[in-house]
């Protein structure tokens, strides 16, 4: 029996969430033109998808624009695409109230145990880039002074090549699976924290508004949102960049995720194909994440 696809209200992630809504006409020219990346086998248009969709806000660009291509391809399908963070996502799609929920972490053994039937699909890969102001002439740093300036052992620009400036440091929320990536291997080989005084942010793009208007600013960001507001800064004599991160030689990445509660139905699998599909895998590309697939 396939999974009811009720539209349900989200919580307080509003903030964050994006609704997308595409109401297209159907044309003769459309019906005939089959379905995108090939995935329908009698050359027919598949049914409208009917799917709610939340979680990492790293995931987020992707799950939108695989969304607003579908739609528009796929006249009558209603996608709906939310934020809220790694820890909603996993939550969410196991207690039903989305389809699909996106995660930008692996799933906790805690949440292996409350949620044991979530069924995980490796959709990109990613890595969590530092981030400075451009105006700050620190580019690189070793992995040693990065913990330093993370647990508060070191506060100024000077101690690291910089200016003689305070640093200010800035975190993504407990439960991000960026912070998530970052700590796993960044902190925990040391058995240390983020510092108290560190500021949080709840997403992203607040990470990096944040550095783009504080000269003495550090903090992490998902590859796919380091823009010109910021610069990235060489790890260990690294650049994260695509192909570092694909190598393995940049220290911090992570393979991103959406999941489904069992084994996806109708709906779900239709948009999971076209999400890996090799249309799906460019749209990875275009927002400036690294594809499971070429």
């Amino acid at each position: 029996m396939e999974k009811s696809h009720t539209t349900h209200s989200f919580s307080s992630y509003t903030t964050v969430a994006t609704f997308i809504l595409t109401v297209a006409v159907i044309t003769t020219s459309l019906l005939g033109s089959g379905c995108i990346g090939g995935n329908d086998g009698d050359g027919g248009a598949p049914p409208s998808l009917h799917l709610q969709i939340a979680g990492s806000t790293t995931v987020l660009p992707i799950a939108e624009e695989c969304a607003r291509v579908y739609m528009e391809a796929h006249p009558g399908s209603q996608i709906y695409v939310a934020g809220g963070g790694s820890s909603h996502g996993i939550k969410s799609v196991a207690d039903g109230t989305v389809d699909i929920g996106d995660a930008s972490r692996d799933i906790k053994d805690s949440e292996r145990e409350s949620y044991p039937n979530l069924v995980t699909h490796d959709i990109a890969r990613d890595g969590v880039a530092i981030v400075v102001h451009p105006s700050n002439q620190v580019s690189d740093l070793t992995m040693e002074q990065l913990q330093g300036i993370y647990t508060g052992e070191i506060t100024n620009w000077q101690d690291v090549g910089g200016a003689d400036a305070g640093i200010m440091v800035v975190s993504r929320e407990e439960g991000s699976g960026t912070r998530d990536c970052f700590e796993s291997s960044v902190l925990k080989p040391i058995g240390k924290e983020v510092t108290d005084s560190a500021i949080i942010q709840d997403s992203n793009g607040k990470v990096r508004t944040t550095i783009a208007g504080n000269e003495q600013g550090i903090g992490f960001l998902s590859l796919g949102y380091v823009d010109s507001d910021v610069t990235a800064v060489i790890l260990d004599g690294t650049n994260p960049t695509v192909e570092n991160i694909r190598s393995g030689e940049y220290a911090i990445s992570r393979t991103l995720l959406m999941m489904t509660d069992g084994e996806p139905d109708a709906d779900e699998q239709a948009f999971l194909d076209f999400v890996l599909s090799s249309e799906g895998q460019q749209i990875v590309s275009t927002v400036h994440f690294i594809p499971v697939s070429e």
